[in-house]
């Protein structure tokens, strides 16, 4: 995590909006912001931790999945240049786009690729610097977002146990894309143009392309829209595959995008609030990131033993959705 804090009062002085209501609408407080290191050095910082963790060396990982939709370059991807930053020379390494759910989805292809034989070792790291993309100016986007990198380490383990409640790892993934055109939340690629760049009838050059829309864009009611309709019906959907209930589930490690959002899962459900772990009110949205961040912290507090389940849920720009079960 960056150690940079800027709290609500900070934007008080940008925009017309106070350390209440935003407090009130989101349920953040703060927000980190990196000022110094690129997005895949604080990935690669957030790497090292879950390799440390692991008791693993760089050198027995075998592929690197990184998750991001800020990353430094266009190419090479995020996942190379982390490999080269952490030692991981035997690893193959790519990135996967799929904004705020980009962690779930890389769980649910790292599971693919060990269940398959192919790899033992696969390190998914998700990070995103949010507020290099953020418009300080746009009063309702601003407030929302913050920077972090977090990272997993999945590894192949024998087990031929008949039992399905003696299997651990990830029981089941379920992962959908819902994108009807209407683009609610989204950044314009630097290459996106209208511009034309040469006159047709001459060749003559007329001037580079021109992006004038390099910040992210949302609309956030249609964005909370989506996601209370949705969300619950995956999380259904993966229960099912795993043959389990909710009632079977430690935690549901959701994506932290606004807390009524998190507040409109416990109702569905009919949760106790502590089923859901929150951590908005430090960190804000962080995209790919915030779903292993509080696992992290989870594990960090001693709150997941071995055999807890666990749901991991995030959606995103797309819109995209997905879930994964973990035993623990």
């Amino acid at each position: 995590m960056p150690e940079f804090i800027v709290d609500n009062k900070a934007f008080e002085q940008m925009v017309d909006t106070n350390d209440e209501w935003i407090i009130s609408h989101t349920g953040i407080k703060q927000r980190r912001i990196e000022q110094e290191k690129g997005n895949f050095e604080m990935m690669g910082e957030a790497a090292k931790m879950a390799l440390k963790n692991a008791n693993m060396s760089p050198l027995e990982i075998d592929m690197i999945i990184s998750a991001t939709v800020t990353g430094d370059y266009s190419y090479p991807s995020s996942g190379c240049l982390i490999q080269n930053y952490i030692g991981a020379d035997n690893a193959v390494s790519f990135d996967v786009s799929a904004a705020c759910a980009g962690s779930i989805f890389a769980v649910d292809m790292a599971d693919l690729y060990i269940k398959s034989g192919r790899m033992k070792n696969i390190l998914v790291v998700a990070g995103e610097m949010l507020s290099r993309v953020t418009d300080f100016h746009e009063r309702s986007n601003c407030i929302l977002f913050g920077d972090g990198a977090g990272a997993l380490v999945l590894s192949a383990e024998y087990n031929d146990s008949e039992d399905k409640n003696k299997q651990r790892g990830v029981l089941a993934s379920y992962i959908i894309s819902d994108c009807d055109g209407d683009k609610p939340f989204n950044i314009y690629a630097r290459s996106r143009t209208t511009r034309k760049l040469f006159n047709e009838d001459t060749q003559e050059f007329l001037g580079n392309a021109v992006n004038t829309h390099g910040y992210m864009q949302m609309l956030g009611r249609e964005v909370y829209k989506s996601v209370v309709r949705i969300a619950p019906k995956i999380i259904d959907e993966v229960l099912a595959r795993a043959e389990l209930q909710i009632s079977d589930v430690k935690y549901i490690i959701a994506h932290q995008a606004n807390k009524r959002i998190l507040d409109a899962i416990i109702e569905r459900y009919n949760i106790e609030p502590e089923k859901m772990p929150i951590n908005i009110d430090k960190y804000a949205n962080m995209s790919s990131s915030t779903v292993p961040i509080l696992l992290h912290e989870l594990i960090e507090e001693n709150k997941i033993q071995r055999g807890d389940v666990l749901v991991l849920v995030a959606f995103g720009a797309g819109m995209v959705y997905g879930t994964n079960i973990i035993r623990w």
